[in-house]
């Protein structure tokens, strides 16, 4: 009896001391997946940008649409390159912001004519 009574004391001992690793892993974890998440969009930026500048220097460009590129792709660099630094120097990373930033790049996305 005594001796069961001490196991079930270690196990919650044990227990005790464990969860705030798991926590600090899983934290961890997600750390990672956002600055992962967020140098893919940095990528994904620089490439439509790249599309986007290349639309805009073809003679039969749409004038209206190279007006609404400019802003757009302004407005996912100023979203984006705040994150990537953040990324960088391993400083914590909100899932709110990265998510806005790349709903910002998705929509400068849409407005890039298809091929």
């Amino acid at each position: 009896m005594k001796l069961s009574f001490l196991r079930s004391k270690a196990v919650a001992l044990t227990a005790a001391l464990l969860l705030p690793l798991v926590l600090t892993a899983c934290g961890a974890n997600q750390t990672v997946q956002r600055q992962q998440s967020v140098y893919g969009l940095s990528l994904s930026y620089a490439a439509a940008a790249q599309l986007a500048a290349d639309y805009e220097k073809n003679p039969a460009a749409d004038p209206a649409v190279v007006a609404k590129l400019k802003p757009a792709f302004q407005k996912a660099h100023d979203q984006i390159r705040p994150l990537d630094e953040a990324a960088r120097k391993g400083d914590p990373l909100g899932e709110a912001a990265v998510e806005a930033a790349q709903d910002a790049l998705d929509a400068a996305r849409t407005l890039v004519p298809a091929a």
